[in-house]
């Protein structure tokens, strides 16, 4: 969640609710600059803090999986066409969204999209990747955890350490 983004919504509900930063703070026990610090998303406060201050504003941190609104509307999930179209940027021959997904299902690469899946694994953002995983998962009634499996033996075999993330 972006701190931000948070901090904008704590701000203009406290302003809607004719409350000053120090009262606002006072009420949820902490300090007016910690507040101040939370509106302006530069300073990193706990759970316990926010709930605090949620309480108190009477709002709620609404958790949602955005794919889950995405599948109910009828909509495809499009991780693995995003994560192929990235792979491609930089190499001949294309990775399709077909063939990652099988290289991922099976934990086997065949040599021609070995740059492309290394690709993936060492640079496609991490929510990218969990988000494929996921769709491998669903798309072949497979548990996630088999996927993940299938993903470190790729990343062994291709040398994608991404710092270790993968061993």
């Amino acid at each position: 969640m972006n701190p931000a983004l948070l901090g904008n919504a704590i701000q203009r509900k406290r302003v809607a609710l004719g409350l000053t930063q120090q009262q606002l703070a006072d009420m949820a026990e902490l300090s007016r600059q910690s507040l101040n610090g939370i509106e302006h998303g530069s300073v990193n406060a706990t759970l316990q803090t926010l709930g605090r201050l949620m309480d108190v504003l009477g709002l709620a941190l609404d958790i949602t999986d955005p794919d889950d609104s995405r599948l109910a509307s009828g909509a495809p999930t499009r991780a693995l066409w995003m994560a192929a179209k990235g792979a491609n940027v930089s190499y001949t021959g294309e990775l399709t969204p077909d063939e990652l997904e099988r290289a991922l299902a099976t934990g086997e690469v065949p040599s021609e999209y070995r740059p492309q899946v290394a690709q993936v694994l060492d640079e496609a953002p991490l929510q990218l990747v969990t988000k494929v995983v996921a769709e491998v998962a669903a798309k072949q009634h497979r548990n996630p955890a088999e996927i993940w499996k299938n993903l470190r033996r790729l990343a062994e075999s291709l040398m994608a350490t991404r710092g270790g993330l993968w061993a």
